[in-house]
């Protein structure tokens, strides 16, 4: 109860209604216990449905701060006074971000765009800029019409200037003949010339437009401009941001660490898990990995990985870490769960014990004549197990997926999972999966130290899907087997 009523007093000191979303309020109370990941979820499902909502963007930004995630809030805080250019909250709190990392020049900038601390002229002239901007793309096509009604009222202005200098110059010569026509004619110029001139005056207001400081955002690195585009949530292009990376740098583990958050961020779970095992040695935040791939196997109800993997997070994590809460809570989770189950198969254990002891005393006087009965009936039980045996059906074969196929080569039957990619090759792929498929393919092959095939389905990959996400590590894999093939003669046999 108190946490509901400390998440409704936040969102009166920011000065914003929730009550129009109860996602707002709940998110707050998330926020309120420290389950950032829960609270962002509430503003991005709203920010599905309404990609422009201002308030929804400044409380992932405050949530953001929170996680010391400084790049994500600078996004948001934008994107919130960007939607709603009014709210002061915005601008301050980008500020305070620019703040925290000791840029006090930026922070100046980012509250020199509130309107409410722009000086009075400025203020004053800016709501001209609109008007301005559509006129002077509007001009050819809605002046001229303005002109065609007006010369009824206005004949006795176009004579004053334009009939009497006539005879002064060869410049002032020119219009006469327009004159001889008719005074519409005439008149028709002149409005032309004053529509143009008022946008000419106000032009300055343009430059003082906010606007263009958006597009300074993305920095020129890849690497940073993937991370910017990661924060503002644009998947996409941060993907093409990370193949740029490792294409330039092949084995960048930071570009693996993010291209795995990337992929999870778009629910591709198997390019994410592949890519943050990669990022596991990425110095700055590699440990993070260990946690996202835990949410992955949590996904995909394998307990045991996950709880692998809290424990390699929780680990190395310090007392701060952004994660280390719902970790701790989930890993306890985990643990007391195994122990519920574990005290109810013990109960139901003694249970089936005290049932069979009870039978047992009930059936002691039989015991004797059932034991004769069967010694009798033993050769006919034999040979009934025997043909029962025999007509059992084999097991199912696995249906051949992708998945299905890595498990295989996880449990290290390598020449099952090699046909399945095959079998999974003759069918109708994806490119995604089939890219893959070959090049999960050539790793098998190198593993069974046939280098030739390997070489083959590595160039398949290169050659066919050279902008997919796995073209990099096939490059490299390539030029391994390359010399591999070369080289076999002189390498040891593998052991089986």
């Amino acid at each position: 109860m108190n946490i509901r009523i400390s998440a409704i007093a936040l969102s009166l000191l920011i000065g914003y209604s929730f009550a129009a979303d109860p996602r707002m309020e709940q998110g707050a109370i998330f926020e309120a216990k420290g389950n950032y990941e829960m609270a962002l979820g509430e503003y991005r499902a709203m920010l599905a449905e309404n990609p422009k909502n201002s308030e929804a963007y400044f409380a992932a930004a405050e949530v953001r701060v929170k996680m010391k995630d400084y790049s994500g809030a600078l996004a948001n805080y934008r994107l919130a006074y960007k939607f709603d250019p009014t709210m002061s909250a915005a601008y301050e709190g980008a500020a305070k971000v620019y703040e925290a990392l000791g840029q006090k020049s930026k922070a100046a900038d980012e509250r020199a765009k509130d309107p409410k601390n722009r000086p009075v002229e400025e203020v004053a002239e800016a709501p001209v800029v609109a008007p301005i901007e559509a006129s002077s793309v509007e001009t050819p096509a809605a002046e001229p019409a303005k002109v065609a009604e007006a010369p009824k009222a206005e004949p006795k202005v176009e004579p004053a200037p334009v009939a009497e200098p006539k005879t002064e110059s060869a410049k002032v010569a020119e219009p006469a003949p327009a004159k001889a026509a008719e005074s519409v004619k005439a008149a028709e110029p002149a409005p032309a010339k004053v529509a143009e001139a008022a946008p000419a005056k106000k032009e300055e207001p343009k430059a003082a437009a906010p606007a263009p400081v958006e597009e300074k955002a993305l920095p020129i690195d890849p690497f940073e401009r993937g991370k910017a585009l990661f924060a503002e949530q644009n998947y996409a292009e941060a993907a093409k941001a990370w193949r740029e990376v490792l294409k330039k740098t092949p084995g960048h583990a930071g570009a693996y660490f993010y291209a795995g958050l990337t992929r999870f961020e778009m629910g591709e779970m198997d390019k994410a898990e592949y890519n943050l095992k990669k990022g596991l040695e990425y110095k700055e935040e590699g440990n993070e990995a260990n946690y996202y791939l835990s949410l992955i196997y949590q996904k995909n109800s394998k307990v045991d990985q996950e709880q692998k993997f809290l424990a390699a997070y929780l680990k190395k994590a310090g007392p701060a870490a952004k994660n280390r809460r719902n970790a701790e809570e989930r890993l306890a989770a985990i643990k007391a769960a195994k122990a519920e189950a574990d005290k109810a198969a013990a109960e139901e254990k003694a249970a089936a014990a005290e049932k069979a002891a009870e039978t047992k005393t009930a059936e002691a006087p039989a015991k004797d004549k059932a034991a004769q009965t069967a010694a009798k009936n033993a050769p006919q039980a034999a040979a009934t197990e025997t043909q029962t045996a025999e007509a059992a059906p084999a097991e199912a074969p696995v249906e051949p997926s992708v998945k299905n196929a890595n498990l295989l080569v996880t449990s290290g039957s390598l020449e099952a999972a090699l046909q399945m990619y095959k079998t999974l090759l003759e069918t109708e792929q994806n490119p995604e999966e089939r890219y893959f498929t070959m090049l999960q393919m050539g790793n098998i092959y190198r593993e069974m130290r046939d280098f030739h095939s390997a070489v083959t389905r590595y160039r398949e990959v290169v050659q066919q899907f050279p902008d997919s996400d796995w073209a990099t590590e096939a490059e490299r894999a390539l030029e391994d087997a390359v010399w591999l093939e070369k080289h076999a003669k002189e390498l040891p046999k593998r052991k089986r």
